[in-house]
């Protein structure tokens, strides 16, 4: 039987732009050529248009060629190539940053790391009520013991901060299921992706506890681990545990900030999400163990600040239905492609953790035509093929 999972976070119409003549696509790799996922890809000067996607590959839209294409990927030094023709797929190696051991770099890395990190919050908090908007995508996908059980995809004009997003408004979804007798219904994933802060200006016992709030040294212990170096930039590597005798749930991760301004640039965390939500089981299952990650990244903005760019969770759930193990697979992805200026008169629904992403996509009627035309973040190998078979099934817009 299928098990509705009910998120408790205790936490705080197509208008697309046209698509562009020229389609480049290319893969992203590191210098022993593996896959590098999740990098930015976008014209020199200009914002990201995509990202990679796990097996590395990216599909960008240009007006003309040649063009110069800039890859950011943390971790590695930003590379720029040129783009003169599409005939071909581009392959872009990424130089992998300089590592300097903390011991090297500083005397106390304890200390460093925790001053770092409240200038980190200092900031966030001091520019906590400026809000943006823009255009974002977001990909949800599910796996029911090794096999694609539902798929995602949703075009949002989005309103919000870098502690999170607080509207949107949904432009174009598309939503398929394949039936399923056992696993969890998971109705409002994307409220984890939204609702989970990247910091806490009033922290509660009663809420999950972030390294990003005014009692981070009393909640958490931090560690310099290393100091990435690229151009003259350094990047402070810190990874962040709760303290022993904290006595509420609290994530545990990775913080990356910029070693000179403390501007955030990417925050990992792992998340006790057996806290926040609840899991409704039917006679015969049980829950053998479940666990939730959590990456967001930063792109640098004017006046050393930073502005959300990207957001991917990562969910496990492994269940015991009579007596054989039934284990389900859910990630999200909402990239932000595009900044605007605040629309006039145009409305961006709550995202609340009542607001349920698949009764609003489930509205849309399917137009196969649309979604290739418009493809923001490229589909891996396995996404296309999953996609292929849910169209020819007339899985998508069919309830």
């Amino acid at each position: 039987m299928k098990h509705p999972l009910i998120l408790t976070l205790a936490l705080t119409t197509a208008s697309l732009a046209h698509a562009q003549q020229i389609t480049l696509k290319g893969r992203v790799v590191d210098e022993k050529r593996q896959p590098v996922p999740y990098a930015n890809v976008g014209q020199l000067g200009n914002e990201p248009g995509t990202a990679t996607n796990e097996a590395g590959e990216f599909s960008l839209r240009v007006a003309s060629l040649p063009r110069k294409i800039t890859v950011i990927s943390l971790g590695y030094a930003p590379t720029t190539v040129d783009a003169t023709s599409a005939t071909e797929p581009l392959l872009i190696v990424l130089k992998a940053s300089t590592v300097a051991l903390p011991e090297v770099r500083v005397r106390n890395p304890e200390q460093v790391a925790t001053e770092l990190v409240k200038r980190a919050y200092a900031k966030l908090v001091r520019h906590q009520r400026q809000e943006q908007y823009g255009k974002a995508f977001y990909r949800q996908k599910q796996e029911h013991n090794g096999k694609y059980s539902e798929f995602l995809d949703a075009f949002y004009d989005v309103r919000f901060t870098n502690q999170g997003v607080g509207g949107w408004q949904l432009e174009q979804a598309r939503y398929a299921t394949a039936a399923e007798e056992t696993g969890v219904d998971m109705t409002n994933f994307s409220a984890a992706v939204r609702l989970i802060p990247v910091f806490e200006p009033k922290p509660s016992r009663r809420t999950l506890a972030v390294p990003l709030s005014p009692l981070a040294d009393k909640q958490f212990k931090f560690h310099l681990r290393e100091v990435l170096q690229d151009k003259g930039q350094e990047t402070a590597v810190i990874d962040f545990t709760p303290r022993l005798d904290l006595n509420q749930p609290a994530a545990f991760g990775t913080l990356y900030v910029d070693f000179k301004t403390a501007a955030i640039r990417r925050l990992e965390s792992n998340v006790p999400i057996g806290n926040l939500m609840s899991l409704q089981f039917s006679e015969g299952t049980t829950l053998t163990s479940q666990t939730f990650r959590m990456v967001t990244e930063f792109s640098p903005v004017a006046d050393s600040l930073s502005r959300l760019q990207a957001v991917r969770a990562e969910q496990t759930i492994v269940l015991s239905y009579q007596g054989k193990p039934d284990s389900t697979e859910i990630s999200g992805n909402l990239f932000f492609y595009q900044n605007t200026t605040k629309p006039a008169a145009k409305g961006y629904k709550s995202t609340g953790v009542n607001y349920n992403d698949l009764k609003q996509a489930m509205k849309q009627n399917y137009n196969a035509k649309f979604w290739r035309d418009r493809e923001i973040l490229r589909a891996s190998p396995v996404e296309e093929k999953v996609i292929r078979d849910l169209e020819q099934r007339k899985a998508f817009g069919s309830f």
